[in-house]
């Protein structure tokens, strides 16, 4: 801990200090000449757990984790913040230190040391008596097991370069809006401005009052009463930075950590004119929202003033980055679109997410999120909010159909799905939805295909070294529809899941081509060929995965839909026996010469039942489904099941029908889902 490199009035710290505040004015005294002021840097240990008991400590500015060591690392247990203090259980008990204590960000400290603590409860025995009351009430919470109520908050920076300013408080502006709206949380936009705002434009308010910057001390009612409620949910303090030669990342810094004591998400926007205060203040947030135009220049712009400033060569502060690409290069005759890899190649770091271009005069806070940027938003948003819904698109083959019509009502009723996992004929269903073709679309697909032999041709057969079929037919429908998207061209998160053969592990797909990763996760086992990508061989990611919901929560969605499209032990009883009523009338002539009309009619797999296919798909299936009602009962919020009696595997010429099954299992649950994505856990 260092000497701050600005100095406090200490008497000013009784006023950020509560537990001081009522004291005697001699008592005041007493503490005043007891204090130290001292200076934590972000990420720097207080005091370590097993240490001895060494000081009392107050937050003046700041915020402070305590966690503790475990065998898998660091269990935080609480962020505390301005006013709060710390340290005080270990002198009490004269106990070493059951916690650490660490900054988060850099943090101004009051400190009494152990020796003055002791002096001071024997001249103020009721500060002892208030403490051994508090302290009996947290040993008395640990014994009981009662988990601790955190109030958990996120500092969120917004940073563009100048000429993209604009840009990036429109979005600071959105994100609040999404962040209020779809977790029902508190937030406030922070926007420091000296001069004429668009803010009170966009937001349709009166020119607000602004709090002017100043010191690391201010009094928090002077800022409190400055706060202006928007009518979309979220509120806006306004800074206007102050005219003095006073560094303003520290004030910044203090303001943004006494914040978080009354809001979930603090959301500021950080304009590049604000100088070397800019990335100082981006050191010190939870996340930062890097926004950049989408061409080479200004990605390369970016990532040397990130250089430059020092915070690039920060381990963690990278992890923190969230770099949003504005797509706007043909807009401003920039040169063509940068792919996705040659961008995270230009800034060394991933893309969190690509927003559309927008017109700013049209821009309005639509409370259903219909327009294309503000769904970009709504997914930022939940994403960050930690409320992301998820889709599992389960295995099926021509069942898998299904899906169209899961996804058809979905998209009817306005239900937001932030990232969809899909498993053999889900993948295929999934890479269609999530490529851009609405579900609607993906219907007249399926229909204007459904009578072709794009599946199963005879001329398709091989010899059944590696598997009875090659796969050229579905690999050219995929490329025709598909074409070479990657995954950083779809519309929303995606995960295909496959099988190695080489070592039977599951391999989650979510880079590279679409139609290579939806052509290893359709590859039936001794139906298809294995699918070859590189030097492996990749097979139906449903015979370790039918139904991904697990995939799903790895990615962080805590609300997750399923569709199971695998027909159960009951539906395949009584769907055989429908068959054999159906093949019985009419005698064994009738029955042969229907199977006759349907080899004719280029149905091979129907002359004979069952044949080698039924053998081998069955089989799998049959397996496949015990497998996904475990993800569906143990992973899902909202599983749907469409009744699957009387349907073949092969039966996409069936696709209407299936499609109904769909929507009307969805139907049959969508309150349930409704419910689903409004709860706030």
């Amino acid at each position: 801990m260092d000497k701050p490199s600005y100095l406090f009035d200490k008497s000013l710290i009784f006023s950020h200090i509560p537990f001081l505040a009522d004291l005697k004015p001699f008592e005041k005294k007493l503490i005043f000449d007891s204090l130290e002021i001292s200076e934590v840097k972000r990420s720097e240990l207080i005091y370590s757990q097993g240490s001895p008991p060494d000081a009392f400590y107050c937050i003046i500015s700041g915020r402070v984790e305590i966690f503790i060591e475990t065998e898998n690392g660091q269990d935080i247990l609480e962020h505390i913040t301005r006013g709060k203090y710390f340290g005080f259980i270990s002198l009490l008990t004269c106990e070493p230190h059951s916690v650490s204590a660490r900054a988060v960000n850099d943090t101004v400290i009051a400190k009494i040391s152990k020796e003055n603590f002791a002096a001071i409860l024997k001249s103020v025995p009721r500060l002892a008596i208030e403490l051994s009351q508090m302290l009996s009430r947290r040993l008395k919470r640990k014994d009981l097991g009662h988990p601790k109520s955190i109030f958990e908050s996120t500092i969120i920076a917004v940073y563009g370069e100048e000429n993209i300013d604009d840009d990036a408080l429109l979005y600071s502006i959105a994100l609040s809006f999404g962040l209020k709206s779809q977790t029902q949380k508190k937030a406030v936009l922070i926007h420091v401005s000296a001069g004429k705002s668009m803010v009170n434009e966009v937001l349709r308010i009166e020119p607000a009052r602004g709090f002017k910057a100043r010191g690391q001390l201010f009094p928090p009612d002077e800022v409190l009463k400055t706060i202006v409620k928007t009518d979309k949910g979220f509120d806006m303090l306004r800074v206007f930075p102050n005219t003095q030669d006073l560094p303003l990342a520290p004030f910044l810094v203090s303001l943004l950590t006494m914040l978080v004591n009354d809001y979930h998400y603090c959301i500021i926007h950080l304009p590049q004119v604000l100088g070397p205060d800019v990335f100082r203040v981006l050191a010190q947030s939870d996340q930062v929202h890097i926004l950049v135009e989408a061409n080479a220049a200004a990605l390369k712009n970016m990532s040397s003033s990130l250089y430059a400033s020092g915070v690039w060569t920060d381990t963690e502060f990278k992890k923190k980055i969230k770099l949003i690409v504005l797509e706007e290069a043909e807009a401003h005759g920039k040169g063509p679109r940068l792919t996705c890899q040659q961008e995270e190649t230009l800034f060394h770091q991933p893309i969190f997410a690509t927003l559309p271009h927008l017109e700013k005069k049209s821009f309005v806070l639509d409370d259903n999120f219909s327009s294309p940027y503000l769904k970009v938003i709504r997914r930022i948003s939940r994403h960050v909010g930690e409320v992301l819904v998820g889709l599992a698109l389960g295995s099926g083959s021509a069942m898998g159909l299904a899906h169209i019509g899961v996804l058809k009502i979905l998209e009817d009723e306005g239900v937001p799905v932030d990232i969809v996992a899909g498993s053999s004929m889900g993948a295929l269903v999934g890479a269609l939805w999530c490529s851009g073709y609405s579900a609607s679309e993906v219907e007249e697909i399926i229909l204007a295909n459904k009578n072709k032999i794009y599946l199963f041709g005879l001329d398709d057969l091989t010899l059944p070294l590696r598997g009875l079929i090659r796969g050229k037919h579905v690999h050219r429908f995929l490329k025709r529809y598909l074409k070479d998207m990657t995954f950083c061209d779809i519309k929303r998160p995606f995960k295909v899941v496959a099988c190695d053969v080489s070592t039977m592990k599951q391999v989650v797909f979510d880079s590279g081509r679409l139609v290579d990763a939806v052509m290893a996760s359709i590859s039936i086992p001794g139906v298809f060929e294995p699918y070859r990508i590189a030097n492996h061989y990749y097979i139906d990611g449903g015979i370790l995965d039918p139904l991904p919901t697990d995939i799903l929560i790895e990615c962080g969605a805590k609300k997750v839909i399923s569709a199971n499209v695998l027909p159960s032990a009951e539906e395949i009883e009584r769907t055989y026996e429908i068959l054999n009523v159906k093949e019985a009338q009419g005698g064994l002539v009738v029955s042969w010469l229907r199977r006759l009309i349907r080899l004719w009619r280029n149905k091979p797999l129907d002359f004979l039942r069952p044949n080698i296919f039924d053998v081998i798909v069955s089989s799998v299936q049959s397996m496949e489904f015990s497998l996904a009602q475990i993800s569906a009962l143990s992973q899902s919020d909202v599983n749907l099941h469409p009744d699957m009696t009387a349907v073949s595997w092969a039966v996409f010429d069936n696709a209407q029908d299936l499609i109904k099954r769909g929507e009307d299992e969805a139907r049959l649950h969508l309150r349930e889902i409704k419910e689903l994505v409004k709860r706030v856990d």
